[in-house]
């Protein structure tokens, strides 16, 4: 099967859209797919790479097309059409896979679709979340994903929430897969837990991250610390919080590490905590990390993809979002029981196992590629 991959950016550009695009495309290289990925470059230079499946070496493109700009976090690359049809025109996809939200993507996509090289590849969609910060934005680009959506031969989602709770989905939700997200196992578990140390969180510090109500929260149970993995805007704001809340003595910023260094903190960590006040967190990618290295996760019962990776009491400790009180109670008695935080990190990685690995991603995207080449075909082909 030849998937060509649609995104915005591919890693080392750090994000959870662009870890997962990497997890899928290198997944997929693993089963034996033919794989190409287009995302921006981050200069107006286009780039050619190669990626390779881990386990097995396999071979595949990457292509980081000019960028000649960013507009509300957006790429402006002009040449994206050009390239996309170049490679359709060449016959060698089966799928074109695009990953919104995405603009200028959906609108690459859409102008293919009117194109006779293009009209005959499925069109799969995987939509990561509703666009909630940016509320202007979001209005004047709805149109060109609600199309994008509405040509999709197929939609996929991370998690039941985002299916049956996005506005933007209600239309074309009977043509929307629930497929989780999964990871590489390494090196999260290479991990063996000591439980000593510091909660640990990690994640950009920005105001829907919710690193605020955790200093709060440490205010509130004095036995408690953390360590804080992550750079953003709002860093310097929360040093000051921290330092009138009375507790910067037990709080450690770390700025940004690798997933190796972070591994080595969740190896001494008591718990991961995720403390995210809304929707923004459409899934907490994170929280499978800690999983996966046997570690209790203390997360915001978000009404997204958050509340279904754990199991509350078994895997994890819910909390409600915001809830400064709730989130100290929680961390005081993960801090005070280490016989909880075995039990629930245990838990964890055996869920990890079943149901979180990238291995059973893969095998669940491959199954719905088939279904809808198989409509495909029912269908004469194409539209």
């Amino acid at each position: 099967m030849r998937i060509l991959h649609l995104g915005k950016y591919y890693p080392p550009y750090r994000g959870g859209m662009e870890t997962i695009l990497q997890a899928m495309a290198e997944g997929l290289l693993d089963a034996g797919c033919d794989v190409t990925v287009v995302v921006a470059a981050e200069g107006a230079v286009e780039v050619r790479e190669e990626v390779h499946g881990p386990r097995t070496g396999r071979s595949g493109r990457l292509l980081r097309t000019a960028r000649l700009g960013l507009v509300n976090s957006q790429p402006l690359t002009p040449g994206l059409p050009g390239l996309l049809r170049r490679e359709l025109s060449l016959g060698g996809v089966d799928v074109l896979h695009v990953h919104l939200p995405n603009p200028l993507a959906a609108a690459a996509c859409l102008a293919l679709r009117r194109d006779r090289v293009a009209r005959g590849v499925p069109l799969a969609v995987w939509y990561h979340a509703d666009i909630t910060r940016q509320r202007v934005g979001g209005r004047i680009v709805a149109p060109l994903v609600r199309a994008c959506l509405r040509e999709a031969d197929g939609i996929c989602v991370s998690s039941a929430a985002l299916r049956d709770g996005s506005p933007v989905l209600a239309p074309w939700r009977d043509k929307v897969a629930v497929v989780p997200f999964g990871i590489e196992p390494q090196p999260w578990t290479g991990v063996a837990p000591r439980r000593d140390g510091p909660v640990l969180f990690v994640g950009r510090l920005v105001p829907y991250k919710g690193v605020a109500v955790l200093l709060d929260a440490l205010a509130q149970a004095p036995q408690v610390a953390v360590d804080i993995v992550g750079e953003g805007p709002l860093e310097g704001e929360l040093r000051a919080h921290a330092a009138r809340l009375g507790v910067a003595s037990r709080v450690r910023f770390l700025g940004e590490m690798d997933g190796h260094g972070i591994a080595r903190l969740l190896e001494s960590a008591r718990a991961l905590v995720l403390p995210s006040i809304d929707r923004s967190e459409a899934f907490g990618l994170v929280q499978l990390e800690a999983m996966a290295a046997g570690v209790a996760v203390v997360c915001s019962a978000l009404p997204t993809g958050v509340r279904e990776v754990g199991l509350p009491g078994v895997t994890c400790l819910h909390v409600p979002p915001g809830d400064s009180g709730a989130l100290a109670a929680a961390l005081a008695d993960i801090w005070e029981s280490e016989g909880l935080a075995a039990r629930l990190g245990a838990a964890g990685r055996l869920r990890f196992d079943e149901q979180f690995t990238r291995e059973v991603m893969v095998a669940r995207m491959v199954s719905w590629y088939e279904g809808l080449l198989a409509r495909g075909r029912g269908a004469g082909g194409g539209r």
